[in-house]
């Protein structure tokens, strides 16, 4: 058993126990203070950054140690194991980062954790930015006498750049007008708020132009906002908000309350534990409004924009619908950066083997489309597909009095119950009475997804005894239950889908309430319903296909161009460190960033895309080292990389980004 499987196996039972192992506890405390142990290693560290000792610095981890670092190396994130730092660094040119003022942060936060680590929030400085972490030690005398206090975790992060830091707490505006009218009078703050937007449309170009107005594009749009950079959302709908009112009535977020807030707003205490989506949407309008933020609604993005690297800005025509009044017209716009926060899901998917189409005389739709139940009261639907979407249409047509309700399972789904399944892996972190969402966001960023998919495994083992008659009462039925060893979360990170949270349809369908078509694919469409491969047919007055959606790749395709579309990387998965690949971070092509994920990413991403577009060079004399993602360029691993460090410096003063506002 490895030293980290030891680690775990110890969280695992602190977990199940509720209690911390009294081992762990009486080796540290009866020796040093946790706040000595934490500085000590803190110096080592640093007298490494200061001398750029890369062995030195290696060594202070264990052997299952990782260093997590976002920006703070190279404009990208890392998650590099202890075997894999001094390699990645030789193989990039890359040395330590600069980083000075390395000490324990917030004192009364540090801890020992229920797993036996140390765990305490840290902060740092270098010459142009500030950052914050996270550091977990492990006290490897316990297996090895002659070893000392190890890093099993160090995480850094760049937070805010000297000079540009949020305008908020006691940097916060005065709300007093500085801008006047035409006619020389002091503009009110209604009339300010119709030029900022308006003035995109007479010359003035954004400095970020965000494609969608979702929780991404808000967020995003908020964060800059705060950090005094000029961004524009465009949203193609009538209503911020309507990507959610859109679809079917029982949707409700299944993620609890707690893992949902946007930045800066959160949540009043009254709110309900699941969100339903009439009330987040009418929340985006809310958040909108009240962070400022210049949007345009009813307005696309027409194909065909165009990078200029000499002047490194976009080309870029913005269509406007024209509303009552209002005709038509696009407006030319060149912005810096071009962000495309429509999500991780493109055009939907619907299968290409079932033919006979245009025989069915009854209703198909995809999942996205589909509305309400209450019109097929009484009437035979058909669900083809067996994740969330899928099981949510599938138990509102049932509850709303369908007379007969069946799923197609093709394949097999993860199963997971939102009772056992969200309160576990939540634990600790996402809950009532528990963590400032902050301290939440951190520790949970501060994790490798490499590491957090070991850590989910065990916790799965749990969840999955728990779970253990959800999933014998579907598997009676036929139901084929996906086994996905280390649960939902990483099966979101690395396929982005193909499970389902049970909050109730699984007793509805292990009760043959909804019927079950398993492991047979639709071969062609009747007059009257579906034929499958096995000649079996079932009518139906409703056929949903609740199938997934195309690659987000297809939506570059579409909303830029093809050219656009090669140049990049994955987006979604795995890259080469267990890290997701393509999106918030470098995508292949200059000046584009893709902005992917459910709401509670946001805040955990936001820092990471936001001073990713503060950071870089924007001196016309100085061109920007931008390297290919390393998920999908391999020569480009063998290149020298510029630190975030020196591309500041190079562009400190009058002429960086920030500064022009």
């Amino acid at each position: 058993m490895t030293q980290l499987d030891q680690t775990l196996a110890t969280a695992v039972e602190g977990l199940q126990a509720g209690s911390p192992t009294s081992d762990n506890h009486a080796t540290l405390s009866s020796s040093d203070s946790l706040q000595s142990l934490v500085t000590r290693w803190l110096e080592r560290a640093q007298a490494c950054f200061d001398e750029k000792d890369v062995d030195q610095f290696v060594d202070l981890f264990s052997e299952d140690g990782y260093w997590r670092d976002i920006l703070t190396i190279e404009l990208d994130f890392n998650a590099l194991a202890k075997s894999a730092i001094k390699p990645y660094l030789n193989q990039h040119s890359l040395p330590l980062p600069a980083l000075k003022n390395l000490e324990l942060d917030r004192l009364d936060q540090l801890k020992l954790t229920e797993d036996g680590l140390i765990q305490a929030f840290i902060k740092f400085d270098t010459e142009v930015y500030r950052g914050t972490g996270l550091l977990k030690l492990i006290d490897t005398r316990l297996t090895s006498p002659s070893t000392s206090i190890k890093a099993f975790l160090f995480f850094t992060q760049v937070w805010e750049v000297k000079g540009h830091e949020e305008r908020r707490g006691f940097r916060r505006p005065l709300g007093v007008s500085e801008q006047v009218s035409a006619e020389k009078r002091p503009l009110n703050w209604l009339e300010e708020r119709v030029r900022s937007s308006e003035r995109y449309k007479d010359g003035v170009d954004p400095t970020v132009l965000i494609i969608g107005g979702g929780q991404n594009g808000l967020s995003l749009a908020a964060r800059l906002k705060v950090l005094g950079i000029d961004s524009l959302v465009v949203e193609k709908s009538e209503r911020l908000g309507d990507c959610w009112r859109r679809r079917y009535d029982s949707l409700c977020l299944h993620d609890p309350v707690w893992a949902d807030h946007l930045a800066y707003m959160p949540y009043p205490p009254t709110w309900p534990v699941y969100t339903p989506k009439d009330k987040l949407a009418n929340w985006f309008e809310h958040y909108a409004e009240s962070m400022e933020l210049d949007v345009w609604l009813q307005a696309t993005l027409v194909p065909g924009a165009e990078y200029d690297p000499e002047s490194e800005c976009w080309t870029t025509d913005v269509r406007l619908f024209g509303t009552e009044g209002t005709p038509a017209r696009s407006i030319r716009l060149r912005p810096r950066y071009l962000v495309l926060a429509t999500g991780l899901n493109a055009a939907p998917q619907w299968p290409t083997n079932i033919s006979h189409l245009d025989s069915y005389a009854g209703t198909v739709v995809h999942s996205s489309q589909f509305k309400s139940a209450k019109e097929w009261r009484g009437k035979c639907a058909v669900v083809v597909g067996a994740c969330n979407s899928a099981h949510d249409i599938a138990a509102e047509l049932y509850n709303n009095g369908a007379a007969e309700v069946t799923m197609v399972q093709r394949s097999k789904t993860f199963v997971m119950s939102s009772q056992h399944g969200i309160s576990t892996l939540m634990k600790g972190l996402y809950e009532e009475g528990g963590l400032a969402t902050e301290d939440a966001d951190l520790i949970f960023t501060s994790l490798p997804i490499n590491l957090l998919e070991i850590i989910h495994t065990k916790i799965q083992e749990n969840i999955n005894k728990l779970d253990h008659e959800l999933s014998q009462s579907l598997e009676n039925v036929g139901f084929k239950v996906d086994p996905y060893p280390s649960g939902m979360l990483i099966k979101y990170f690395r396929r982005g889908g193909g499970y389902y949270i049970d909050v109730g349809c699984s007793q509805l369908i292990a009760s043959r309430k909804i019927h079950l078509k398993q492991g047979h694919e639709v071969a062609r469409l009747t007059e009257h319903g579906l034929r499958f491969d096995d000649g079996e047919e079932i009518q139906a007055d409703i056929i949903v296909f609740a199938t997934g959606y195309q690659s987000i790749r297809s939506s570059i395709h579409q909303l830029i161009s093809e050219t656009v579309a090669q140049r990049l990387g994955p987006v979604w998965g795995k890259d080469s460190q267990g890290e997701i690949p393509g999106t918030w971070r470098l995508s292949g092509q200059p000046g584009l960033w893709l902005m992917c994920g459910n709401l509670r990413w946001d805040p955990l991403v936001l820092t990471t895309l936001s001073l990713s577009l503060t950071i870089p060079v924007s001196k016309p004399d100085v061109t920007p080292n931008i390297s290919p993602p390393r998920s999908f360029s391999k020569s480009s691993r063998s290149t020298t990389r510029t630190g975030p460090e020196e591309r500041i410096r190079r562009c400190a003063g009058p002429n960086h980004l920030v500064a022009r506002f």
